[in-house]
């Protein structure tokens, strides 16, 4: 059997598909992947072949909800459009048994679609499937089904249809004609999930209640990222991680680690990280924040920062700066997670029993902050406040950091994500999946 996972032009998800392949290869079954030509060295050294699909156009990110997300399925599509020639030709060479691919895949599925193979999507975002009872995907609106809240998602979804993502919605029927498909009445939101097998990354408890989910939708549990083999701890380490203790609190401040990161797609520390490091001055509590794209230097990084108030660097709340710190190293002794709202990142913090504080409306951050709110496990803050005077981020690092109520829900999804292995469960699907075939 032969497997060809295609990944999105997106790093995290590029590196989010390595946990089904090392599943898939331990089964025996070759696999092969196809990527961006950036992420074309991603993921460590798991074996197969490696074959390149083309460039990435650059996409300008902006504050916003729905407008944000219509510009980037957008931008999704005018690329998978660029990449299907690439992708045609490979599995026409290849002849897989099976393709994969993420949930914003659209050139690999429609490719499988062109070709009558079987394909298999994993979500590493909140689930898409629309229900009356579930807000719009894209909008950061809380879960509620009362009469006329379920009016509301009822509105906003045609909306957002009819004309939020008209242009994407345009631009998916120029692609299938592209390529000789027939026109599709799937709404471009849901476009890229398989009908045939979709794994999904979380837990049922972190998901708003439907009244119903497709068949052939898995849970499979927490991403968890190839560990880098060059790492190494820095020498503020025991400083900063030793005030952390354990990753338990006693109900006062400044007794827990709190780990705080802006993710791969935001490079402004401005959005999150610097309110963090001032509400972590402000509460004496200790940190570590991890810039990801963007540059240690903006924060007065890498390394001990200096305290913009109260104690110094050798007092109570030492707080460091690196552009990237292993999840699996730092969240053992984590007591609160503040972040953008990645969906890996959460989910990593979830499976160690820590909760979260996702700060931001950004892409479709406030539709996992809102599921993190809804479990019980975190906040959901739209906005940090100004950098000098950050009070709405303060107030929240305080409360999930002194109420016990925060950890014992993240403690609950913990349990459920502990039972569920996406490399284990996700290729035990795919192969099942394969040998199913279509109709």
């Amino acid at each position: 059997m032969r497997v060809l996972a295609v990944s999105s032009p997106i790093y995290a998800h590029t590196v989010n598909a390595v946990p089904f392949v090392v599943g898939l290869q331990q089964r025996g079954i070759q696999v092969d992947r196809a990527m961006a030509t950036p992420f074309v060295g991603t993921g460590g050294s798991v074996p197969g072949g490696r074959w390149d699909t083309g460039p990435v156009a650059d996409f300008a990110s902006s504050q916003g909800a729905l407008r944000e997300v219509s510009r980037r399925y957008a931008w999704l599509l005018e690329d998978a459009g660029r990449r299907l020639p690439a992708i045609l030709e490979l599995i026409e060479s290849l002849r897989p048994d099976v393709v994969l691919t993420d949930s914003l895949g659209y050139a690999a599925a429609l490719a499988a679609e062109r070709l009558d193979l079987p394909w298999a999507t994993f979500g590493d975002g909140p689930l898409h499937y629309p229900d009356e009872w579930t807000p719009p995907f894209g909008a950061g609106l809380p879960y509620r089904r009362e009469r006329p809240w379920v009016w509301r998602n009822q509105v906003i979804q045609a909306a957002s249809r009819g004309l939020i993502m008209r242009t994407a919605q345009r631009t998916y029927a120029e692609v299938r004609a592209g390529i000789g498909l027939p026109p599709s009445a799937t709404p471009v939101l849901e476009a890229a999930l398989s009908p045939h097998l979709h794994l999904h990354c979380g837990a049922p408890e972190l998901e708003y209640p439907r009244q119903s989910v497709p068949r052939h939708v898995h849970f499979v549990g927490a991403l968890r990222p190839p560990a880098p083999g060059s790492w190494q701890r820095p020498d503020w380490w025991d400083a900063v991680v030793g005030t952390g203790g354990d990753g338990e609190t006693d109900g006062t401040n400044g007794t827990g680690l709190v780990l705080g990161t802006q993710g791969t797609l935001r490079a402004d520390p401005a959005e999150v990280l610097a309110p963090t490091a001032v509400a972590l001055s402000r509460l004496k509590l200790p940190g570590i924040l991890t810039t990801g794209a963007g540059d240690p230097a903006l924060l007065g990084g890498p390394g001990l920062l200096e305290r913009p108030e109260g104690p110094g660097p050798q007092g109570p709340g030492r707080v460091a700066v690196e552009a990237f710190v292993p999840y699996e190293a730092v969240l053992p002794h984590t007591s609160v997670f503040v972040t953008n709202g990645g969906w890996t990142g959460v989910l990593l913090a979830l499976a160690h029993g820590v909760p979260v504080v996702q700060v931001g409306r950004t892409e479709e951050k406030a539709d996992i902050g809102r599921r993190v709110e809804w479990a019980g496990a975190g906040v959901h803050l739209p906005s940090p406040g100004r950098r000098t005077d950050p009070r709405p981020l303060v107030r929240a690092l305080d409360t999930v950091s002194t109420d016990p109520a925060y950890r014992r829900a993240a403690s609950g999804i913990a349990a459920s994500l502990a039972g569920r292995d996406p490399g284990r469960d996700g290729a035990a699907l795919i192969e099942a999946c394969a040998s199913r075939g279509i109709g």
